[in-house]
């Protein structure tokens, strides 16, 4: 080990049945983890992964897995469902931490995603400090809620939670139909909720000594809790039709939220992509930065209507902002001095992108705010900027 580098080491990139082979790793990090739930994610997830693994000779040291989701993303009046990934198992043997294994690691699969024009990929942190160097940051916050009268009882399908009864096979269908329609309705992006989705969820959750709680009967179907008993007991998910209180869910919410999910744009091009105009026709040219992924750097032409979206990169406007930099670096006269006169309407750091496509902007609905290009911008560029329609509301509420 002594004097070996991240550089020297095998990297290597398991798939599917591979994958598993990085569960000795995965249990001396994640230590904390109970023996069921491992063989859980080892039987049921792992497979469906993609890894990233250094080895120091044949002994993996440093490990993650990108795993794949069906993302739903509004657009227009409709969904398009993409695969996206979920960065998940991030981990590093001791001795090997503070060496720039992680960094080598991450860096790899960001770029693999790029070479795949996905929009974005996302993440729940462990300490969200690890990840700001990489330009993540928060988009999604977890609603709390406290536990109320009406404790677990019962076993199999006699088990129930206050007024609500355990999940069975037979609920499947019931459950998928109304919690897609659900997220369809409220929400501009999500993992499509179907019957496989809530088979794995079930799993999930009794791996966790929990499981899945209905309010209402098949097709009148009106909520529906994720329990997890692991440790203290957990509300997971929380999801009801109508009035809360309606339907007996002994989970209260407290009005709190918790920043759980970060993000991070992959490719400029196809995040932007996602965004349309709420009327007519909206045209801004985008000055994007990212140190990580080049490819992303350089103004973008964008045309939004209500239907989609064209985006391309303006070669000679980019060497236009390059020099204006460099002249502001210096303290040069600027050929360019108001916003108005640049080569671009908008310029944008990767985490201020992400925050601006997923509505968290100047208000930063999440806990930690990023820092975004604060231009003076005129009246015509803010009115163009308040008639795009972003996705505003995010439910990305996934664990492993």
């Amino acid at each position: 080990m002594d004097g070996i580098r991240p550089g020297q080491m095998k990297l290597g990139k398991p798939e599917g049945e591979d994958c598993k082979s990085l569960r000795a790793l995965w249990e001396e990090v994640f230590y904390g983890d109970s023996r069921k739930f491992t063989d859980y994610y080892f039987k049921e997830k792992a497979a469906l992964n993609r890894g990233y693994v250094l080895r120091d000779g044949e002994m993996p040291v440093s490990m993650l897995y990108l795993s794949p989701y069906p993302v739903m993303l509004r657009s227009g009046d409709t969904f398009a469902c993409r695969e996206l990934n979920y960065i998940v198992g991030v981990a590093t043997k001791e001795p090997y931490r503070h060496r720039g294994c992680m960094d080598r690691l991450l860096k790899e699969a960001l770029r693999d995603m790029y070479g795949k024009a996905q929009p974005f990929t996302f993440l729940m942190p462990a300490d969200c400090a690890i990840y700001r160097p990489y330009q993540f940051t928060y988009i999604y916050r977890r609603a709390e809620y406290t536990l109320g009268n009406g404790p677990v009882t019962g076993r199999g399908k006699t088990c129930t939670m206050g007024g609500m009864k355990k999940m069975g096979k037979e609920d499947l269908p019931f459950l998928a139909e109304f919690a897609q329609a659900y997220m369809e309705r409220h929400y501009d992006v999500f993992i499509r909720r179907d019957i496989p989705y809530f088979t794995r969820m079930e799993k999930e959750l009794q791996a966790q000594e929990g499981g899945i709680f209905l309010a209402g009967e098949k097709d009148g179907i009106k909520g529906y809790l994720l329990y997890a008993e692991e440790e203290q007991g957990e509300i997971q998910e929380a999801v009801w039709e109508g009035e809360y209180g309606a339907w007996g869910l002994p989970a209260h919410p407290t009005g709190q939220k918790t920043p759980v999910i970060m993000a991070r744009t992959v490719d400029a091009k196809a995040m932007l992509s996602l965004l349309r105009a709420k009327s007519g026709s909206i045209t801004l040219r985008i000055c994007v930065s990212d140190p990580v992924l080049h490819g992303n750097n350089g103004i973008w032409n964008c045309v939004f209507t209500e239907d989609g979206a064209e985006v391309y990169k303006d070669s000679a406007g980019t060497k236009a902002a390059k020099n204006y930099r460099e002249r502001e670096k210096k303290n040069a006269p600027v050929l360019m001095a108001a916003s108005a006169e640049r080569a671009y309407d908008l310029e944008l750091s990767i985490p201020a992108l992400t925050s601006w496509v997923f509505g968290c902007g100047q208000e930063e609905q999440c806990a930690c705010p990023v820092d975004g290009a604060d231009l003076d911008m005129g009246e015509k560029v803010r009115r163009k900027l308040c008639g795009i329609r972003r996705l505003e509301h995010v439910f990305l509420n996934e664990i492993v």
